[in-house]
């Protein structure tokens, strides 16, 4: 098993630096995270658990970010000549892995979450054969920047010729490699003769002795990112990937939703470095104030506003958590699905049947459940062995969106003495499913 790997991460990034840009490549927040800080987390994933990370331009910025973010599992090896080919940094490396194959990757590149654990799978048993597996995709034309993408040649699984240059290829290097220690003499001996070398010169050579493989990831989702204008397309991509892999978004009501989401979470995404608990705070108080509204003026009808408003969030920060490879959560109760939920629809469910006596005990129940969950108590309510809701269910016919529009109508259209019971019936059967709404 594959317990060491290496990220390039000392290149100048001219293409990024030259639109203005004042931090190294790998610290380009794409999706919510930044470049680099993804690898890692990916190569962990797949239970590698030393990562060497090579820096050179800027790399104290790169360290402090570690270690400001308490990303445990990493060591640095430094480039002086960062100025050169990529080669050397890989180089670099050498001392500080221990003699067993490693994984390579590139800090400026964005896989989808079930990359690596692919790749592995299909690259590692090729180790036996070969001493280089790199995952090459053979979908050409959906490459972003094909002009700067690594090409490729392949015959019955090996590779035959790699290069940038390349007249004719079949496939593209998505800048994820197994290696063998055997890469490190022949970058040696190429550094030595030239004074600088290259990936691609140590694979190319790696081809003509027939020890050069490849694992076909045709299908998975992979970017280069150097640029602003890729760093938006990485991230249309990273969200579409996520959709279109989720059966329930799907179901017409989270399609409807999510394409609204979509739109809000890219905007956000712009902002690089978002205060997403700006938003979740933002979202709080209006609700609030709506809903102080609704009680105070008897329109228990305007609770559609702060629950539309938290369907929203919640849809934005599901595809948020998904396109991340480690999901961001915010941990205040008030600031989670079930508190919002509650808080909305409160002027219904306290209208119902024009008396507290049957009101207030709806909404008791409801919060007792939700802080259940809140102090982390499933163990305590699987004891009541309480029916189960599938997964499937719970996220299309039990989903925040097809809800919003049931409440919606039935707000409208039914005596209110009556709607503040859909809420709690609603509430009480998602509780019983599987599905995270927090």
């Amino acid at each position: 098993m594959i317990k060491q790997g290496v990220i390039l991460a000392s290149g100048l990034g001219s293409r990024l630096n030259s639109e203005g840009r004042n931090e190294p490549k790998p610290l380009m927040p794409v999706g919510g995270m930044a470049l680099i800080e993804r690898v890692i987390t990916l190569m962990q994933s797949v239970g590698i658990e030393k990562i060497v990370v090579v820096v050179g331009y800027r790399g104290d910025q790169i360290k402090e970010y570690i270690g400001k973010n308490n990303i445990h599992g990493v060591v640095f090896a430094d480039n002086s000549e960062y100025n050169k080919k990529n080669g050397i940094s890989l180089l670099r490396a050498k001392e500080l892995l221990d003699d067993e194959p490693f994984m390579l990757s590139m800090s400026d590149h964005i896989f989808s979450n079930d990359f690596f654990a692919d790749f592995l799978g299909k690259a590692e048993p090729k180790l036996e054969k070969y001493d280089v597996v790199l995952s090459v995709d053979r979908n050409i034309e959906g490459v972003f920047d094909l002009d700067d993408a690594t090409k490729v040649v392949s015959e019955n699984g090996e590779i035959t010729t790699i290069g940038k240059e390349l007249p004719s290829y079949d496939a593209v290097d998505t800048g994820l490699f197994l290696c063998k220690q055997a890469v490190f003499p022949r970058l040696q001996e190429i550094y030595d003769t030239k004074g600088d070398v290259s990936i691609s010169d140590v694979m190319g050579q790696a081809a003509l002795e027939r020890k050069f493989a490849c694992a076909e990831m045709t299908g998975h989702l992979w970017q280069d990112v150097d640029t602003p204008s890729m760093k938006n397309e990485a991230e249309e991509r990273l969200v579409d990937n996520y959709l279109n892999k989720n059966e329930a978004f799907g179901f017409f009501s989270n399609k409807l939703f999510a394409k609204s989401a979509k739109e809000m979470i890219l905007r956000f995404f712009e902002k690089e470095h978002f205060d997403w608990n700006l938003l979740s705070t933002v979202v709080f108080i209006v609700s609030l104030v709506i809903t102080a509204v609704a009680l105070f003026a008897d329109i228990p009808q305007l609770s559609i506003f702060p629950l539309l408003l938290t369907t929203f969030l919640f849809y934005i920060t599901k595809i948020r958590n998904n396109v991340r490879t480690v999901a961001l959560k915010n941990e205040n109760f008030i600031f989670s699905w079930n508190f919002g939920f509650i808080l909305a629809t409160l002027p219904a469910v306290l209208a119902t049947c024009g008396t507290l006596f049957v009101s207030l005990p709806l909404v008791f129940l409801m919060f007792a459940v939700s802080l259940a969950g809140a102090l982390k108590l499933g163990d305590t309510i699987q004891r009541l062995e309480l029916p189960r809701v599938s997964d499937n269910i719970a996220s299309t016919w039990l989903s925040p969106s097809l809800f919003w529009i049931v409440y919606t109508v039935c707000v409208l259209i039914l005596p209110e003495w009556f709607v503040g019971f859909i809420p709690f019936v609603y509430f009480m059967c998602s509780s019983l499913s599987g599905e995270k709404r927090s």
